[in-house]
């Protein structure tokens, strides 16, 4: 039996260009090929990086595009890289009319759940009553959101580590909370679809019941009502650091002890 045979080298030795996907994983590609360029340092293996970034006219929410041509510039797009005119200009904008045109993203996000849990309860019980799904998602609650492909690396049920913590963030009548999780895992990726099923059958037990929410069938539609939607955007990072909560521009009924 010879040695494995390698498409990432086939793909490094046929191609003239190579990139890792951020700044991190070019660095860390770079060491770890190196050996293919005998002679050359970490710093001058030919592997570059590019950020991933998406579009801003496809995903701004219509209701914050135009409160920030009302406030900030009518061609802020212009400006979306300038960190001197944020600096400048954000604080232009009332703090109740940017809560008010995200509450309205979240009243959205709220009737979409509303019609896609609807959808996946007909398809499962065949039957439902429409009150049973309506108001689930509760658009005063802070709603925490996490979807992605469901590989394991990207720790899914990282959150469910310490569920006697969780019952407290989940459960305080005081404070609601709520974790809306979508994503799609590959056919072929069993460990994956188990990280899905174990988030399922939590969203239906007693206790994170209208707690934790699972929305089937992940795709950009969807997307674009989490990202515009929902308060606090879940990540699950291996390195030790952990995600900020956006409290300041949150009313005092909002907030919650996490």
């Amino acid at each position: 039996m010879g040695p494995s045979f390698s498409m990432t080298i086939l793909a490094l030795k046929l191609t003239g260009h190579h990139n890792g996907v951020s700044a991190l994983h070019g660095d860390v590609s770079r060491k770890m090929w190196q050996f293919l360029w005998p002679g050359l340092d970490k710093t001058e293996v030919p592997i570059g990086s590019i950020t991933n970034g998406v579009h801003t006219f496809s995903w701004i929410a219509p209701e914050l595009n135009e409160l920030y041509g009302r406030y900030l510039d009518p061609d802020w797009g212009k400006h979306v890289d300038d960190q001197a005119f944020w600096d400048s200009h954000i604080n232009n904008i009332p703090d109740a009319e940017l809560w008010k045109a995200h509450y309205q993203r979240k009243l959205a996000l709220a009737d979409y759940t509303t019609r896609n849990l609807k959808r996946q309860h007909l398809r499962l019980a065949k039957a439902i009553a429409a009150g049973r799904v309506r108001g689930m998602l509760n658009p005063n609650a802070l709603i925490f959101g996490f979807a992605r492909r469901f590989a394991t690396y990207k720790r899914a049920t990282l959150i469910f580590r310490n569920l006697e913590k969780l019952r407290r963030i989940l459960n305080d009548p005081k404070h609601p909370v709520q974790i809306v999780f979508a994503g799609k895992a590959h056919p072929a990726d069993e460990p994956g679809k188990a990280l899905i099923e174990y988030i399922y059958k939590m969203s239906r037990s007693e206790e994170f019941k209208g707690k934790i929410i699972f929305l089937e069938n992940y795709d950009i539609d969807m997307a674009r009502y989490l990202v515009s939607g929902t308060d606090v955007w879940l990540n699950n990072p291996i390195r030790p650091t952990r995600p900020v909560v956006p409290v300041d521009r949150r009313p005092p009924s909002m907030t919650a002890q996490l």
